[in-house]
């Protein structure tokens, strides 16, 4: 009596498994159309397609420090359907800067794979003469309380580099917010505002457009988009290693095999040459680790952050 219903069953599950197939996989953003974390989206949304045999589209949730994308990815089904391509921000300077956060960036999230990183470039108003990372630091140790430097906002990875940065030299800069960094080369071009951090997507071509002059890159290595330019521990600064990482998350409890299929066609995408050609012209290169290196570079970069919001006297929430 029971063959019948076992039998229906077993009949309709490659329908499911298909129809499953066919529905889009969200990848969940916590930034704006646009931006560089949406270029990097937009530009492997297709190959992951490719790969996993099903539509990917890009669904942007700015807003709220990344905490409404965050909390959409963290409460939606296990189903592999709906991830979270993210940076620091939700997982490392987030917790260190907001004192309550809706979710916890370890037990809420299952981990599956670190993308990409991109570093930021130590940039200065044209008008100093300074031609060095040390020079500079002793000209702003000559000028207490009168060297600042912009940021595009209170939080974001360039304010807290520079936050970091005096930890480090001791400059003594002075935090200067913007909404977006067009007003700050227009100011540094001036002379109003001494230094800024910005990825070389945004960096570069206002270097050559003559708005900043740069010294140095945060990142851990010399970054190919620009050679010449060594990085901030070559230039004296022992630790001054900042990175902005591109990582993918599912919810909590997602089931092994949809985690080890992302972790595989990730891998896949980011061996592609052409693709990583085009990751560096948008300013990043392509860094693939697994859950397990996801996981430890997220839970370094949140540790080293919640010692510089301490140290530098930032408050949570402000």
């Amino acid at each position: 009596m029971r063959r019948r219903p076992l039998l229906l069953a077993s009949l309709l599950l490659p329908s499911v498994a298909r129809a499953q197939a066919s529905r889009p996989v969200r990848l969940v953003l916590p930034f704006p159309a646009g931006g560089p974390t949406d270029a990097l989206a937009r530009l492997m949304a297709p190959s992951l397609a490719d790969r996993l045999g099903q539509p990917v589209v890009v669904d942007n949730r700015p807003g709220g420090g990344g905490v409404p994308a965050a909390e959409h990815v963290m409460r939606a089904a296990p189903d592999g359907l709906t991830l979270l391509f993210t940076t620091n921000s939700t997982h490392s300077t987030g917790p260190a800067l907001q004192a309550q956060l809706p979710y916890d960036p370890e037990r809420d999230f299952t981990p599956i794979a670190l993308l990409a990183k991109s570093p930021n470039l130590v940039l200065i108003a044209p008008g100093l003469q300074a031609r060095s990372l040390a020079a500079f630091v002793a000209w702003a140790k000559a000028h207490p309380g009168g060297v600042n430097f912009g940021s595009s906002g209170i939080g974001t990875i360039p304010h807290l580099t520079g936050e970091l940065f005096n930890l480090l030299t001791g400059a003594g800069m002075v935090h200067v917010p913007y909404r977006g960094t067009g007003g700050v080369y227009a100011e540094m071009r001036r002379g109003d505002v001494h230094a800024l951090f910005d990825p070389p997507l945004t960096a570069l071509p206002n270097v050559a457009a003559g708005s900043a002059r740069a010294l140095a890159t945060t990142g851990a290595a010399r970054t190919p988009l620009a050679p010449d330019l060594p990085t901030g521990e070559e230039a004296g600064v022992p630790g001054f290693v900042v990175e902005t990482w591109f990582g993918l998350f599912g919810p909590a409890g997602l089931p092994d095999a949809a985690q080890r299929r992302w972790v595989a066609a990730s891998e896949a995408v980011l061996a592609e040459a052409d693709l990583r050609s085009r990751l560096l012209g948008l300013g990043a290169e392509a860094a693939w680790g697994g859950p397990a290196t996801l996981t430890a570079t997220a839970g370094r970069d949140r540790e080293r952050w919640v010692r510089v919001v301490r140290d530098a006297g930032l408050h949570p929430n402000d």
